[in-house]
């Protein structure tokens, strides 16, 4: 996207500051652990590597006690909402003399852009991890109209729909999610053996929060259809979230308990996924998913909904195979024709190892970088924002 590292430390004058001293406060409202702030933790290491020096304000949860124990300076914040005044007025003392303002999540950007401008923060922007519209009703709207510098999308779907709920071009930047990339995989119990499943057995697995956007009802669907034809597949789901008892209601319908294992949040869920079958995502709505990635770096194949950022990693019939979104049929005749295919799912994993290189983590950093860089060097140069 622009210059180096290497290039920016030797900038001096009215140029930006030089990577080793920007000073970044990264604001992030989650009381739980997910894809995003998994993002948020890999983007400070990447920028402490750097030389830029990072504060997080965050609320007690896993985020803030991995920050701290990973020797970051991280203060506890607090947010009731999108109109927290008070959380305002916090962020705004803890965000004087920063560089750049981060926001990571929806209501730190409500609350946190208004303190960062009130504590003349020189550049601030926000990460956009989900494809959900945006400016669909009053507040909505007033949120997007905020002085934010610029929107970090991390999918092509994402900056599609910003762009239709009215956010110029000028301010959005395209700045994928990444993951570490791993050739061999990490520690973890055994998968069949925890699901009770016999050594060898077709384990069609997925790593999501079970959160209504990912849909795992029709990939339930999909289940009884795999499951009628092929009895010895089993189904494993890694993640956690606020529709687990209607999908146990759901398992229950369809006769599934022997066959759909929901094995919950899941420390080791790496070192789970790496035992995959199939790794499938059946989400209607996707910002662009790291599981997704992981699944990919660790070279197991995927089939996948084509919605979001998802086209941005999977290319039809090269590195996984995708399905229209809500169409479990479609879904399960995927899965089926995949697991009769074992040459094709070797291919489509080859292919998915070369393809998440585009994706690592250090990828994501200098990226993000150079964004802060180019927001701080328009700001000295008096652009207005657009």
């Amino acid at each position: 996207m622009s210059s180096s590292v290497a290039e920016a430390r030797g900038r001096t004058g009215s140029g930006p500051p030089a990577a080793d001293a920007l000073r970044v406060a990264h604001l992030d409202t989650a009381r739980s652990w997910r894809g995003g702030q998994a993002q948020v933790l890999l983007l400070m290491n990447g920028l402490r590597e750097r030389g830029v020096t990072n504060r997080l304000l965050a609320p007690s949860g896993p985020l803030a006690e991995r920050a701290r124990a990973q020797g970051f300076e991280t203060i506890e914040w607090n947010s009731r909402g999108d109109l927290d005044v008070g959380a305002t007025l916090a962020a705004m003392r803890h965000l004087r003399g920063i560089d750049v303002a981060h926001a990571h999540s929806a209501h730190a950007h409500a609350i946190g852009v208004p303190a960062a401008r009130l504590a003349r923060v020189p550049a601030v922007v926000v990460s956009r991890r989900v494809d959900f519209s945006v400016s669909t009703h009053p507040l909505s709207r007033l949120k997007y109209r905020l002085p934010v510098d610029r929107y970090l999308c991390i999918s092509r779907g994402v900056m599609d729909v910003m762009r239709a709920g009215g956010i110029p071009a000028s301010r959005l930047a395209l700045v994928p999610s990444g993951v570490v990339i791993r050739r061999s995989p990490p520690l973890a119990v055994d998968l069949r053996a925890l699901i009770g499943a016999p050594p060898g057995a077709p384990v069609i697995g997925t790593v999501a929060a079970l959160a209504p956007h990912k849909n795992h009802a029709d990939l339930m669907r999909a289940a009884a259809i795999v499951v009628r034809e092929r009895p010895d597949v089993q189904f494993a789901w890694v993640g956690e979230g606020s529709c687990r008892a209607a999908l146990e209601a759901q398992r229950r319908e369809l006769a599934l308990e022997r066959s759909v294992h929901l094995v919950g949040f899941r420390d080791d869920a790496l070192g789970l996924l790496s035992q995959f079958t199939l790794f499938v995502l059946s989400s209607y709505l996707e910002g662009l998913c790291t599981s997704l990635l992981d699944a990919q770096a660790l070279g197991i194949p995927v089939i996948a909904t084509a919605v979001g950022g998802v086209p941005d990693v999977i290319e039809d019939g090269v590195n996984g195979r995708l399905v229209p979104g809500r169409d479990p049929a479609a879904l399960a005749a995927a899965i089926l024709a995949a697991l009769d295919a074992p040459r094709a799912r070797e291919a489509w994993a080859a292919a998915g190892s070369e393809r998440a290189e585009r994706f690592s983590a250090a990828s994501m950093v200098e990226r993000t970088l150079a964004v802060y860089r180019d927001v701080i060097r328009e700001r000295k140069a008096g652009h207005a924002l657009a």
